[in-house]
């Protein structure tokens, strides 16, 4: 049931050498499909290169036009550069991938594509010529923009924070006329704006563009519009009455985000994580990642990204006039926030930190407030320096978390830590232990919060053994009855497998969502 979605994601795939780091991914993901994901692959790049070696010869029935190069493929388009024979002009050439077997929802979609980007006239949006239909294929074209996408002119060297924020400012001069034609683009991102050879960014792909009054949606009931590292969370699920200009105005955010710190603000080895992190995280400030972002700029992009689309900018104007006073060097006024406010923005930053800092002081107030209770100093001095060494180690581990890619690594090396650091407070507590050993399930059930099986089942493991040599190694009657070691065992199995088997059927659920 879930290899058929697996198999069709590979078939979306552009070859290229992100797509093989995925494949990878996918095979680390379900080892126990790895040859079929192999073989698919393998099928799908022959086909592909075939394809590409034949492009002069597709679409052939396009007699005005003379096919020159392939430019790039989409999730429902092909783009090639090609000529237009009499007036000797070259163009960019869009045409349905299926081709003839497009249905009439493919159909209909790719030509509102061009129909509403044909309403748009801006310099910084990239004109329709034509729209036709060939024997085989719709087609339509639209100026060639010479240049290179944003994502490869933001990561070239020696370009200036300011030379960033300055193109941005030109999208949004863009963005703003889209809007004000009634035009939202809802799949803003590096790739859909092209840097031109002035140094102009034009945007380009309207393929999930949405008229904001009066349109009819055309897309898949309670799909999932946009890509998942620069969509707005309410575009997560779909809903007739978003203001979906709001979420042109997070992704332009997500794209400065991406200017400013080289990565989208959230990362993951699939789309299920990313989006997990888009509802429930609020992204890292840029400036703890980028030492040249000043404050004022994070207020600017972290506004754009906000969760809540009232929290915004109101339009990408007002977005740019911001950028504008970052530029000429004035203060930006931003919304106050207060205490509960900011409690509530670091809580979804950095959830982990928050929970180990709230968990671990409230366990040293009760050490200390144990003083008077006939404990040792040196018992109690040893308890808070552990504890403080604790907590200490927490801060680096969420730096690791927040610079890495895939936080797996460092995931696994704080929940070992965890379990070995609570494993010794229970061990130096007095008897009885077994109340404390709640901390076990405790510590399984916050490492499902990964959607990771194969993690939970480490947890699990770590606290099975970890608890079966605090049992040997520590004298207390409660522990040491063999049948409360099999049934405190057994409950932390059933609660593995519980927690695993729930994180299979959500996965499932969000994989059968993107199908």
């Amino acid at each position: 049931m879930e290899l058929e979605p697996v198999l069709k994601r590979i078939l979306s795939l552009r070859v290229d050498d992100s797509s093989s780091e995925l494949i990878e991914s996918l095979i680390l993901q379900y080892p126990q499909w790895a040859e079929q994901i192999t073989e698919c692959w393998d099928m799908h790049r022959d086909l592909y290169r075939a394809t590409k070696g034949n492009q002069d010869r597709f679409p052939g029935d396009l007699d005005a036009y003379e096919i020159l190069s392939e430019v790039d493929r989409g999730g429902m388009g092909i783009v090639y550069r090609a000529k237009h024979k009499q007036l000797n002009r070259i163009v960019a050439l869009k045409v349905i991938r299926s081709g003839r077997l497009a249905d009439g929802n493919e159909i209909a979609r790719f030509r509102r594509e061009a129909q509403i980007a044909a309403q748009l006239v801006h310099p910084g949006i990239v004109p329709i010529f034509e729209v036709g239909q060939g024997k085989s294929t719709v087609y339509f074209t639209m100026a060639f923009v010479e240049g290179i996408p944003l994502r490869d002119w933001g990561c070239s060297p020696g370009i200036s924070i300011s030379s960033k924020v300055r193109l941005i400012h030109q999208v949004t001069q863009a963005l703003e006329y889209a809007h004000q034609q009634g035009v939202a683009h809802r799949d803003i991102k590096p790739t859909n704006i092209l840097i031109d050879t002035d140094g102009n960014p034009i945007l380009i792909d309207f393929g999930l563009a949405k008229l904001t009054h009066g349109d009819t949606e055309l897309t898949q009931s309670g799909a999932t519009i946009g890509t998942p590292a620069y969509m707005a969370p309410e575009q997560i699920q779909l809903h007739r009455n978003n203001d979906y200009r709001l979420s042109d105005i997070y992704s332009l955010g997500a794209v400065l985000y991406f200017l400013l710190v080289g990565r989208p603000p959230f990362v993951g080895p699939t789309s299920f994580d990313v989006m997990l992190q888009l509802k429930d995280r609020q992204p890292t400030s840029p400036s703890r990642l980028n030492r040249r972002v000043d404050r004022e700029l994070d207020a600017i992009c972290l506004r754009a990204m906000e969760k809540d689309p009232l929290q915004r900018y109101p339009s990408a104007e007002a977005f740019g006039n911001d950028l504008a006073v970052w530029l000429d060097g004035g203060a930006i006024a931003s919304p106050p926030k207060s205490v509960w406010g900011w409690s509530i923005r670091w809580w979804k930053q950095e959830p982990g930190l928050v929970a180990h800092v709230v968990s671990i002081t409230s366990v040293m107030l009760i050490v200390l407030m144990s003083h008077g209770l006939g404990y040792s100093q040196s018992h109690l001095m040893s308890q808070s320096t552990l504890l403080a060494l604790w907590l200490m180690l927490c801060f680096p581990l969420q730096q690791w978390v927040f610079r890495s890619i895939d936080p797996t690594l460092p995931a696994v090396i704080w929940g070992l830590a965890d379990t070995l650091f609570v494993t010794w407070l229970i061990a130096n507590a007095d008897e009885p232990r077994s109340l404390l050993l709640v901390a076990y399930p405790l510590l399984i059930t916050a490492s499902a919060l990964f959607y990771r099986t194969r993690f939970v089942i480490l947890m699990t493991l770590a606290c099975i053994l970890t608890f079966w040599s605090l049992s040997f190694l520590v004298l207390d009657v409660s522990l040491a009855r063999t049948d409360f070691r099999i049934i405190f065992t057994c409950v932390l199995l059933v609660q593995c497998l519980t927690l695993t088997s729930l994180i299979h059927k959500v996965r499932n659920l969000f994989t059968y969502r993107q199908r």
